[in-house]
């Protein structure tokens, strides 16, 4: 699966992609940010995307430039009570942390989210990493309460709070890379690009409408 928009890409995380995400994980200048610092072995790698890689877990890498630099997710969806239990993103590509892409992954896979008919999403932040905490605020997030005195924080984005907050940087953003907001399945054997396929032709004519759904197999 290849998602489209905001002039970036996002391409589902597959076996191919787990020695080149497990390096940068285990650098220091993206270990030093997560909860969980130890060293990541070959085969911790593989049984975590076994547990991962089904239809309530979305793990992007992050491809701009014809390069993947970071990888985004948004996991631990619960259908039924339409919300993302966690998410987050890492860049290891310093030159791309400054720059826009972070943001424009997170409001492509939020948007992809919203289309499937979530309306909240979760995340973790460690209080003290506060360009994180920035960042996360300028998408919408609000801290839960009861959280000060936590050291991994948990924050929250409304579907409301989310369009709301993002409007004029959307529209922006579309201006500044017209790109098409699409969303390319690619492996008819997924299981999560087949829950999409079946449950996008179960949506709103209203949701549907906003983001193009594609085959390439």
């Amino acid at each position: 699966m290849i998602l489209y928009g905001y002039g970036i890409e996002l391409v589902r995380l597959q076996q191919e992609h787990l020695e080149l995400v497990r390096t940068h994980r285990n650098a220091e200048n993206v270990n030093r940010f997560m909860e969980f610092r130890e060293h990541i072995t070959e085969i911790m790698q593989q049984e975590w995307f076994q547990r991962i890689n089904n239809r309530n877990n979305n793990y992007f890498l992050i491809r701009t430039a014809e390069k993947f630099v970071g990888l985004i997710n948004g996991s631990e969806i619960d259908w039924q009570k339409k919300e993302t239990r966690s998410g987050g993103i890492f860049i290891w590509e310093e030159s791309y942390r400054n720059t826009d892409i972070p943001l424009r992954a997170s409001l492509l896979l939020t948007d992809l989210s919203l289309v499937m008919g979530l309306e909240r999403t979760y995340a973790r932040i460690l209080r003290d990493n506060f360009s994180a905490i920035a960042f996360n605020k300028q998408l919408g997030y609000i801290l839960e309460p009861g959280q000060e005195e936590i050291y991994n924080q948990q924050y929250v984005l409304h579907k409301d709070a989310y369009l709301k907050k993002t409007a004029r940087l959307r529209a922006y953003l579309n201006k500044k890379s017209p790109t098409p907001f699409r969303c390319v399945l690619t492996n008819v054997h997924d299981d999560s690009e087949q829950w999409i396929a079946t449950h996008y032709k179960t949506l709103p004519t209203e949701l549907k409408s906003q983001m193009q759904l594609e085959y390439s197999f």
